[in-house]
């Protein structure tokens, strides 16, 4: 079942990419647009009040000057979904290697693999363009999603060994 479930994110997580990056520039750009607008309600409802959170907010705000809202949204949507690919991808090796660096490292290489043909594939679509910066996000969300699970992976592997060697001197 384990394996199914795993195997079923992956189709779901690189169908949503595909997906994504097969619509023209124009629809591309109307759904960003829809998330900015979406955001943009959701902060006009949200007040801080807490000093290190506006300091915060005004420190990113400050960065991000002169990109635009739907840029920002499509590189966290880039880097949110290849973390998903990469984590997903980890899952499926690791059930069947049982190895977590090892299904770290070809799960992190075929996420980037997958980023570049989408990048490549996004050539021959309308309004679209392949972008080596788009590469690099898709591959740092990749890495990120990768990253944090292996370590819960590596924890829960120690975790497990420390009880069960427990478990084996009660017994002894």
């Amino acid at each position: 079942m384990k394996k199914v479930i795993c195997i079923l994110l992956l189709v779901l997580s690189m169908g949503a990419m595909y997906y994504f990056s097969s619509q023209d520039g124009r629809k591309s750009s109307e759904q960003s647009n829809k998330v900015v607008k979406a955001i943009d309600e959701v902060r006009n409802e949200v007040t801080l009040k807490d000093p290190k959170l506006i300091s915060i907010k005004d420190k990113i705000f400050n960065k991000l000057r002169g990109y635009g809202k739907s840029f920002v949204v499509r590189k966290a949507a880039h880097f949110s979904i290849y973390a998903c690919i990469g984590v997903s991808i980890l899952l499926v090796i690791y059930i069947f290697l049982k190895k977590v660096t090892l299904s770290a490292i070809i799960a992190f290489i075929l996420a980037v693999m997958y980023a570049v043909f989408d990048e490549r594939r996004q050539l021959a679509i309308d309004g679209r363009a392949g972008s080596i910066k788009d590469v690099f996000i898709d591959s740092a969300g990749a890495f990120t999603g990768i990253f944090i699970v292996a370590i819960i992976l590596l924890m829960g592997k120690g975790i497990w060994t420390m009880f069960s060697k427990k478990s084996e001197d009660r017994a002894s």
